[in-house]
């Protein structure tokens, strides 16, 4: 596998009000937050629903972007955000959902209940994700004959901190 990544540098907002907003925004999902174990932490932000996304973002955009909006007009805040802060909205929201010591977050649909948690190796959510895709194909398609595996067929996007700097992977199986 290999990946090609993208390093974006911050020009009007820097890390501090960055990691001050998600610490906000995670303590509006749940008030506890910071109280408990790491491992609780990591399962909390790999697992929210949509309730508590949207708790988050509505966090995240008043304090980065100081746009206002009701839970229930998040999403329409989120997409008419200007294209130039998305990076600083996309490293702070890394930072309520990604795993792991670099937060990394797979940009990629997972089924109902489960997250990267789920899965010990990126063979493994890769393989899972082929049999998901394959399954909804033939419920789909009835003439649908299938398709033999192939690691990583379809490349992923991913996000996360190496350094404590915000990266975009693009991950392919190159073999």
């Amino acid at each position: 596998m290999n990946s090609s990544n993208i390093k974006y540098k911050l020009n009007s907002i820097d890390k501090t009000q960055i990691t001050a907003a998600a610490r906000r925004a995670l303590m509006a999902a749940d008030s506890n937050y910071h109280a408990w174990p790491a491992q609780q932490q990591e399962n909390f932000r790999a697992t929210m629903d949509k309730k508590v996304r949207n708790r988050v973002e509505r966090v995240l955009l008043d304090s980065l972007l100081d746009i206002q909006c009701s839970i229930d007009d998040v999403d329409k805040a989120w997409s008419d955000a200007p294209q130039s802060k998305l990076n600083i909205l996309n490293w702070a929201l890394l930072l309520t959902k990604g795993i792991g010591k670099d937060f990394i977050f797979l940009n990629e649909m997972l089924a109902d209940n489960k997250s990267l948690l789920d899965f010990t190796t990126l063979y493994d959510y890769n393989y899972a994700d082929y049999l998901f895709q394959e399954q909804a194909n033939k419920k789909e398609f009835s003439d649908y004959e299938g398709m033999d595996y192939y690691a990583y067929k379809h490349p992923s996007w991913v996000r996360l901190l190496i350094d404590g700097d915000f990266y975009w992977l693009y991950v392919k199986y190159s073999g």
